[in-house]
């Protein structure tokens, strides 16, 4: 139990970072999309924001699409965890 408990609090920083860092991205994306919408989409600032700017925050973004997949099955291990601890402490 105890060895469960360590390793779930190891990979729930993890989980945290990996979080912290998606919404941050997400964020950036986001604030993209407003400055996007306050210039006019067939002007060079527009196309320079559009090519520059959203590129290594893309969601196709290999390493964004890389931690995502690492954050869903961190997700999964942490329920998984939670679950056979709760297990056994109702037996």
């Amino acid at each position: 139990r105890q060895r469960y408990k360590e390793e779930f609090a190891a990979e729930l920083r993890r989980y945290k970072e990996l979080c912290a860092h998606m919404d941050g991205v997400n964020e950036r994306l986001a604030q993209l999309g407003k400055q996007l919408d306050e210039v006019p989409e067939d002007s060079a600032q527009y196309q320079v924001l559009a090519d520059v700017g959203a590129a290594p925050l893309a969601p196709s973004c290999p390493e964004y699409q890389e931690k995502k997949q690492e954050s869903k099955t961190l997700r999964n291990k942490l329920f998984h965890i939670k679950r056979m601890v709760s297990d056994y402490d109702k037996l």
